[in-house]
């Protein structure tokens, strides 16, 4: 009788376990994220690096000399070891951006068709391969030799360095099999999970349009080295005729890959938390900037959010310590939380032509045209005016045949100035056509003596990965802020004298 109760007691306490188990579910985790909303949050985490101003995470407004610091000047000042930038973009690009593309490609490879077509599918995959491409062409274009092909892999714990070359042409190649997979008739990653062209079929030509653009770009990168000429040509030429194409006559129409933003935190413009929501005051225009505007008149100056000072457009000085209230800075009231941020538009597309176009390669339409067509665009976007674009091309110091300079000078000036805002994009177009001419302040940092053409590597990299980092570094000419890449071989080197 004692064993068949114990027995009993055995039955019942097994049984009561097996009805309480599903009371230890976690109900409100989800079980399996859609690789659609994976590519979405790694898209934002993409956005929000390109365009923060946090000196802790993006330093190249500061570099391009569109802004300049108040209390704290070492950013401006080249500091990039007190505050670990090129560690926090390395591991943002790598971990966050490109290891959810890489998981979003993968989950929406594996998962059922559930309702859409093969096709669709394929431009789900090629749109996530177009946006991996841009955030590697990045991380190249930033740093030189780089992790790629033991990276994101988490067995590999130290990666080797690839040449930098060796990827950039890796990825052009990815790049045209991905456009080639694109099919126009067929929507992408559906509403909802595409907040750029919102993935519907209408939206898949914008992608085609945007690969291609960003196909143009990685062209010209390569075009001052000779060796790779016939691959610049080929990249540059088949590009052209199917970039962005539709003028931006408005702030709210054109051809762009832009981002708004939403009222409510976390998914507010990066630019508003860091100089509204924070309550801190660290930036002003440079000097550089608002005196190369002032020029000529600039009509952007009253629409790029900047305050005046005693009636007029006021810059501090680069790497110094400037008064907020003494310097035109960004007007608080005018930045909101639901402002876009742009990537790549139709303004940088015509620009890119008509640097194409002076570089002999075969692509229609003039530089001329081209460069009118840029700034044309660049002023309407900002909320300009007919009669304030005529004013403006109007100066012969504006007008394309009568600007002062070589093509590199007249370009690079002018998509300096409508680059605003877009510190990388203003970066890397200087760093490419050496204009206009940015010297290096009297306060930097010892071993800079000129405006860095590149991220250091992360000093963490010195002690984690030391074998493969000493190797990169001697590959490159050295780990330093001055050492022009594989693709900064422009003839007209940049001033790196300073006052």
């Amino acid at each position: 009788m004692r064993n068949i109760l114990i027995i009993l007691m055995v039955f019942i306490s097994v049984t009561a376990c097996e009805k309480l188990d599903p009371l230890n579910a976690n109900l409100k985790d989800f079980v399996a994220v859609p690789g659609q909303a994976v590519y979405n949050g790694a898209t934002k985490a993409l956005l929000n690096q390109m365009f923060t101003m946090s000196v802790n995470n993006n330093n190249t407004l500061l570099f391009a000399q569109q802004f300049a610091e108040t209390t704290y000047p070492d950013e401006s000042q080249y500091d990039m070891i007190s505050r670990p930038i090129p560690a926090t973009h390395m591991n943002v690009m790598y971990r966050t951006v490109l290891m959810q593309y890489k998981d979003a490609a993968r989950a929406i490879a594996a998962s059922p068709l559930g309702g859409i077509d093969q096709s669709q599918r394929d431009n789900q995959l090629a749109i996530i391969e177009v946006m991996s491409v841009f955030a590697w062409s990045n991380i190249v274009e930033t740093y030189g030799d780089m992790p790629y092909s033991q990276a994101l892999d988490f067995t590999i714990a130290n990666p080797k360095y690839d040449d930098g070359l060796t990827i950039y042409k890796d990825l052009i190649d990815r790049l045209d099999k991905a456009i080639a997979k694109m099919n126009p008739a067929f929507g992408g990653l559906g509403a909802g999970f595409d907040n750029v062209f919102g993935g519907e079929v209408d939206g898949t030509a914008k992608w085609i349009r945007f690969a291609n653009t960003l196909k143009l770009r990685m062209g010209l990168m390569l075009s001052d080295l000779p060796a790779e000429s016939a691959l610049a040509t080929t990249t540059i030429e088949t590009a052209a005729p199917n970039v962005f194409n539709v003028p931006m006559t408005s702030p709210t129409a054109g051809d762009k890959f832009a981002m708004d933003y939403l009222p409510a935190a976390p998914n507010q413009n990066p630019v508003y938390v860091e100089l509204v929501l924070s309550g801190r005051f660290d930036f002003v225009a440079t000097s550089v900037f608002i005196d190369a505007m002032n020029a000529v008149k600039d009509p952007r100056l009253s629409t790029y959010m900047l305050t005046q000072v005693a009636g007029a457009y006021k810059g501090g000085v680069q790497g110094a310590s400037n008064s907020y209230t003494s310097f035109s800075h960004i007007d608080n009231a005018l930045l909101k939380p639901t402002r876009e941020v742009v990537l790549m538009d139709y303004t940088e597309a015509e620009f890119l032509l008509a640097e194409a176009k002076e570089r002999g390669f075969n692509v229609s339409g003039s530089a001329a045209s081209h460069y009118t067509n840029a700034i044309t665009s660049s002023i309407k976007s900002w909320g300009g005016t007919d009669a304030d674009v005529s004013a403006y091309l109007a100066q012969p110091a504006v007008a394309y045949a009568t600007a002062a300079g070589t093509w590199r000078q007249k370009i690079g000036t002018q998509s300096w100035i409508a680059y605003y805002l877009r510190g990388f994009t203003a970066w890397t177009s200087w760093r490419r056509l050496d204009y206009p001419k940015l010297i290096a302040p009297v306060l930097h940092v010892q071993d800079i003596s000129g405006v860095p053409v590149r991220y250091i590597y992360p000093v963490s990299e010195q002690t984690l990965n030391a074998d493969n980092y000493k190797a990169a570094a001697a590959a490159i000419g050295g780990d330093k802020a001055e050492t022009r890449l594989f693709w900064d071989k422009g003839p007209e080197n940049y001033d790196s004298s300073f006052k």
